[in-house]
C-alpha cells in the first residue's frame, strides 16, 4: 500500500530520528579510541557511529571466516580500529576507503583479557577505490608504542631485537623501552625465513598494527605490535642487510660503564668479530661467575649493537655492583681465540 505524501514524510523523519547522532555524521577515529581511565573502554562504547577511513589490512586478520579489518582515520586522523562482523564482506582490498556504520565495543575475552576497540558494523560502503597500497604507517619509538591512544594504529619501529631467545614473539627495543612482537599466525614464525633467523641483537624494522590484551581492569597495558599477515612476502618485519666482512679479533664498547636499570637506564653494546665464528658475549660477576649470557652463537654480519637493561636471559635483574663484559671470539678455520672484556657497574638511584 502506498502511504499519502505526508504520513511518508512523517514516516521519514520518525526513522532519521531514531537513529543515533554520532551515525549522522562522520566520527573521527581518535575519538572513538579515547578511553576512561577507570575501565580503559572508550566513552562511546555501546553507541552506534560512522567512520571513515582507509583499509590499512586485508579480511580476516583475526578469524578468516568472518569480516575483520583494519581502518585508519583520514587526514590528521591517524588513529585506527578494528571493524568486525560475523557476516563475510567482499569487493573491498587494502587501501580503499570506506565508510562504516557500526556499534562501538570493547571485547573482552572469557578469559578476562581486553578490551580491544571495535566497531561490529552494520553497513559499509567503498567511498574510494584505492589501489592495493596502505597507507603509510606513523613511524613511532618502541618506548612510546604501549599506550592506548595508539591501540589500533598502524605503526612503524626500528630497533634491536631484545629476546635472548626468539621464539613465537620477540622484543624490540630502540634504547626508549620494550615493545612486543606478536605472532598472530600460530606458525608464523616457522614460515617466515626473516623471522626464523632472527637472533639476540639483530637490528630490524617492523610495521604491524597496536594490539592489546590485558588480563584486568583498567585495560591500559599489555600492548603489541602485530604483523599484517602471516603470508609471503613477509614485508612487516625486515631484518637490517649486512654487507660480510668481519674484523680480525673481537671489538667491544660500550655507551658508559656506570647505569641504573632500576630507573629505567640501559647501556649501548657494540660488538664485532671475525665472520664464520662461534662468538659469546657473557656478563661475569666480581667473582668470576657467569651472570648472563647476551648472545652465543655464530658470528653475526659486521658490527652488532644492542640495547641492554640490566637483565639475564631469563629476564631476572642482576644485582647492583660490579661486573665484566667479555666477548670471546674464536675462529673456526684457524682455531684461533681472541677475548676483550670491559667493566661495567650496575648502580641504583641516589636518595
Amino acid at each position: 500500500m502506498k502511504l499519502p505524501v505526508s504520513l511518508s514524510c512523517l514516516v521519514g523523519l520518525l526513522a532519521l530520528l531514531a537513529v543515533p547522532e554520532q551515525a549522522l555524521q562522520a566520527t573521527p577515529l581518535c575519538e572513538v579510541q579515547d578511553w576512561e581511565p577507570s575501565t580503559g573502554f572508550s566513552p562511546l562504547d555501546g553507541q552506534t557511529v560512522t567512520v571513515t577511513g582507509y583499509m590499512t589490512v586485508g579480511l580476516g586478520i583475526f578469524v578468516p571466516a568472518y569480516t575483520s579489518l583494519y581502518i585508519t582515520g583520514l587526514d590528521d586522523d591517524d588513529c585506527g580500529v578494528n571493524v568486525f562482523s560475523y557476516d563475510p564482506a567482499s569487493d573491498i582490498e587494502v587501501g580503499d576507503t570506506i565508510s562504516v556504520t557500526g556499534t562501538v565495543d570493547e571485547y573482552v575475552s572469557g578469559s578476562g583479557y581486553g578490551a580491544s576497540t571495535q566497531i561490529v558494523f552494520t553497513a559499509f560502503t567503498i567511498v574510494g577505490k584505492g589501489d592495493g597500497t596502505p597507507p603509510e604507517p606513523v613511524f613511532m619509538a618502541t618506548g612510546d608504542v604501549g599506550h592506548e591512544s595508539n591501540e589500533g594504529k598502524l605503526v612503524r619501529v626500528h630497533g634491536i631485537v631484545a629476546s635472548a631467545f626468539v621464539g613465537r614473539d620477540f622484543l624490540v627495543d630502540d634504547g626508549t623501552g620494550i615493545i612486543e612482537i606478536f605472532d598472530l599466525a600460530e606458525n608464523f614464525h616457522t614460515s617466515d625465513p626473516i623471522w626464523q633467523s632472527l637472533t639476540y641483537g639483530d637490528e630490524v624494522t617492523v610495521t604491524g598494527l597496536v594490539s592489546q590484551s590485558d588480563p584486568e581492569m583498567p585495560y591500559l597495558s599489555d600492548y603489541s605490535i602485530i604483523p599484517r599477515s602471516p603470508n609471503p612476502p613477509y614485508e612487516d618485519v625486515k631484518k637490517k642487510e649486512c654487507i660480510p666482512g668481519g674484523v680480525p679479533e673481537a671489538e667491544l664498547k660500550v655507551s658508559h660503564a656506570i647505569f641504573a636499570p632500576s630507573i629505567g637506564e640501559t647501556v649501548t653494546i657494540e660488538y664485532n668479530g671475525p665472520d664464520g665464528g662461534r662468538m659469546r658475549l657473557r656478563i661475569f660477576d666480581a667473582k668470576g661467575r657467569l651472570a648472563a649470557t647476551l648472545f652465543d652463537g655464530m658470528s653475526v654480519c659486521g658490527e652488532q649493537k644492542i640495547v641492554w637493561d640490566g637483565r639475564n636471559e631469563v629476564w631476572e635483574s642482576l644485582a647492583v655492583g660490579m661486573y665484566l663484559m667479555t666477548l670471546t671470539c674464536e675462529d673456526q678455520e684457524t682455531g684461533t681465540e681472541s677475548m676483550v672484556t670491559v667493566p661495567i657497574v650496575i648502580g641504583r638511584e641516589l636518595r
